[in-house]
């Protein structure tokens, strides 16, 4: 299997909170809703309007926003939230587990 590049070649630290760590989680997760899909047009993701909000809760980091309105979706299936692990194999040095 061919080698990921390494976009991000520090590791974050994601065990305790710093406010350098939520700023660099807040930017790569802004950078990974904001990647263009081949094929579909560009994604239209602003995380002020969205509320893009990272934080730190018994020991693990996680992430919330609210998603462009699709018709006929109920309000509250606008709201997405994900758990932040560490991967240092991904390019973004990251992984989400929706929650």
């Amino acid at each position: 299997m061919p080698e990921l590049p390494e976009v991000y070649p520090t590791p974050l630290d994601l065990t305790r909170y710093t406010e350098t760590t939520r700023r660099e989680l807040y930017d790569r997760l802004v950078t990974i809703q904001t990647a263009p899909i081949p094929g579909e047009p560009p994604p239209s993701f602003d995380p002020e309007d969205a509320g893009l909000t990272v934080f730190y809760l018994f020991g693990r980091w996680f992430a919330f926003w609210r998603d462009v309105p699709e018709p006929g979706l109920p309000e509250w299936r606008l709201t997405e939230m994900v758990r932040i692990q560490a991967a240092p194999d991904s390019p973004d040095g990251i992984i989400l587990y929706e929650i």
